[in-house]
């Protein structure tokens, strides 16, 4: 596979921006429900581990995809 891509390859940067922006506004949402539902919400360090782990995830998935697109192309 020649058009095989790693994690660093440029294509994957619109990728990598995306999904660091989604996935730390869903740990800050996550904090946010928290907070509204219980009344004392978590700290912020723990709505950005949880907003990183968030984001590794949606870019593994995208990482994935494009593989696959890539790899249905040959």
């Amino acid at each position: 596979m020649s058009d095989d891509i790693s994690p660093l390859h440029p294509r994957m940067r619109k990728p990598a921006v995306i999904s660091l922006v989604f996935g730390l506004a869903l740990g800050f949402l996550a904090m946010g429900a928290q907070r509204i539902r219980g009344g004392s919400g978590q700290s912020l360090p723990l709505a950005i581990v949880l907003g990183l782990l968030a984001a590794a995830f949606l870019f593994g998935i995208m990482y994935r995809n494009l593989s696959q697109h890539l790899a249905d192309q040959d």
